[in-house]
């Protein structure tokens, strides 16, 4: 008996020597009829836990902890089971398993917020929102609730909150450099410039090598030859042990300015440097998207409009903006959305998430496909609004028009045309963030995936025509006035004396446009473009091979 407890010390003190020496491997390879041994002692069981996720041996690790919460329940076992079984993408199991570990700790604030991480994976955000408020709670300096909850409110659009509970993170945690960046970028959204660029200047006073707080800061004004970030960024960028991420948006930023400063040449330099760093790292097709336009084409060839008329009625009108990307559907949504009866939801994801979901490429029942992107597209949008007119001004929704007109009956579509080279050019000088924006990154590239489009474009207005709404970007900037009163006049929308003041309309724009549609109307921009012909050659030979007039 004296031999039994003198083995078992010397077993766990090995354990405890191997695990501060960080030699997780060698407990994991210990047999489990030694670590059983120690499947009552709550210390060890993490210490073999904590080695066997190191290992990434999951299984082991929640069949490990199951052991020991049917030996003896625990709220910190439970809490660690959740974590487990969080990784493991088994979110109902992690849900019970937190769930648990609540109910034998009603104040465990670390348990609350990852409950809440979990909630929010699988699109609960009211119980996410709930559980980092009781996180917050019994932890009143729970950094780690705060900054999930500020960042779930920021993505809700819930932006005055979120700024509440970011600055209250500068509080708890004053060099933590992202916070005062996510307080910049919401300052941008709204159009309080001024307050936004106090704030990247913070990010850059207490990281210079803190890289988008550039991006961001250059993005707002005309930046001149003096400006300190501007010559900051010019010492910064001569350090060695810069990684290619930072430089790919370092290189951006400096050929905002040098577009700025009008010195082109380092301007297309530094350009044509950052889209390569960020092709080469995303291994972009245009074969790919060759291959998903013509599927489209194809399965819709076969395809006549459906006229379902049982549609469950929900009293909405969508608007759909769509186009090429930089074609002004911002501009659009902005004079649209200054309508009120009109709820401006910018750029949304729910169109091509539902119709992802649905399987359409692999259904044999056509109208179960439709039925489905209907029902979980309007379940997401009554959460945004309760206005009946929403505009969703995602461009690349022009690829699913044959869904809209199916799911969406009672939809307007607006298709934004401009001149072709106008968009390719801006295009290609836009830092989009989306990996779906790849084509962007080649003067090639962005040009034959123009010529997708516009193929595909061709198919739609023969395929249903009178359905979608053409709209001259280039004839909007010139005859303003008339372009928008006629627009309205086919939206069915009553007139109202503000519609020409789009500018003035304070709604938050997150896109790549949040600048422009604050301010009024530039009628030379789509021949700006003009400017760098010499430099755009290879878009130009693209769109002359297919006879695109520009």
């Amino acid at each position: 008996m004296i031999m039994e407890k003198k083995n078992l010390l010397f077993q766990k003190k090995k354990l405890i020597n191997l695990f501060n020496q960080k030699k997780f491997s060698k407990i994991c390879k210990i047999s489990s009829k030694t670590l059983n041994l120690f499947i009552d002692q709550k210390e060890i069981v993490k210490i073999i836990v904590i080695s066997y996720l190191n290992q990434k041996n999951y299984f082991k690790a929640e069949q490990f902890l199951k052991k020991a919460l049917f030996n003896e329940t625990s709220s910190e076992l439970f809490y660690f089971l959740g974590n487990v079984l969080k990784i493991q993408e088994k979110n109902t199991e992690a849900i019970e398993a937190y769930f648990n570990s609540i109910e034998l700790n009603s104040n465990f604030s670390e348990a609350y917020n990852n409950l809440a991480n979990v909630q929010k994976k699988i699109g609960k955000t009211e119980d996410a929102l709930a559980n980092y408020q009781n996180a917050i709670k019994n932890k009143k300096d729970n950094f780690e609730a705060f900054h999930n909850l500020a960042n779930l409110q920021r993505s809700l659009k819930n932006y005055d909150e979120a700024i509440k509970n970011y600055k209250i993170l500068t509080k708890l945690k004053p060099d933590f450099v992202e916070v005062y960046n996510n307080i910049g970028a919401i300052y941008s959204i709204t159009g309080n410039f001024k307050e936004a660029k106090k704030y990247y200047i913070k990010c850059i006073e207490l990281n210079e090598f803190f890289s988008e707080a550039y991006k961001n800061y250059v993005q707002l004004s005309k930046i001149k030859k003096n400006d300190i970030v501007f010559k900051k960024l010019l010492s910064v960028i001569k350090e060695d042990h810069i990684s290619d991420d930072s430089k790919e948006v370092f290189y951006y930023s400096l050929s905002k300015i040098y577009f700025d400063l009008e010195n082109t040449d380092l301007a297309f330099e530094f350009l044509d440097r950052a889209n390569n760093i960020k092709l080469n790292k995303i291994k972009y097709s245009i074969k790919i998207e060759q291959k998903e336009f013509a599927s489209i084409k194809e399965f819709f060839s076969q395809k006549e409009l459906l006229n379902i008329h049982d549609f469950e009625t929900k009293n909405l009108k969508p608007i759909f903006i769509v186009g090429m990307p930089r074609s002004g559907t911002t501009l659009i949504e902005q004079i649209i959305s200054n309508h009120s009866e009109v709820f401006g939801c910018g750029e949304l994801d729910f169109l091509p998430i539902s119709v992802l979901n649905s399987n359409w490429s692999t259904s044999e029942d056509f109208e179960k496909v439709i039925r489905q992107i209907r029902d979980e597209y309007l379940k997401k949008i009554l959460k945004l609004s309760d206005k009946t007119y929403f505009t969703d001004k995602l461009p690349g929704n022009f690829k699913r028009i044959g869904f809209i007109l199916n799911s969406f009956p009672e939809a307007k579509i607006i298709h934004l045309r401009r001149n072709p080279m106008a968009i390719c050019w801006s295009n290609y000088k836009s830092n989009f963030n989306n990996i779906g924006m790849g084509f962007t990154l080649s003067k090639q590239y962005v040009a034959e995936y123009y010529t997708l489009y516009e193929d595909l474009m061709t198919f739609w207005k023969s395929k249903y025509p009178d359905k979608i709404i053409d709209l001259n970007y280039e004839k909007l900037v010139e005859n303003f006035k008339e372009e928008v009163k006629n627009l309205f006049s086919k939206l069915e929308l009553k007139w109202e004396k503000q519609l020409y003041d789009f500018h003035k309309n304070e709604r938050p724009v997150e896109t790549a446009s949040f600048k422009q549609v604050r301010n009024k109307i530039f009628k030379q921009s789509s021949e700006k473009w003009k400017i760098y012909k010499k430099y755009l050659k290879p878009m130009t030979e693209i769109l002359d091979s297919k006879n695109i007039a520009y």
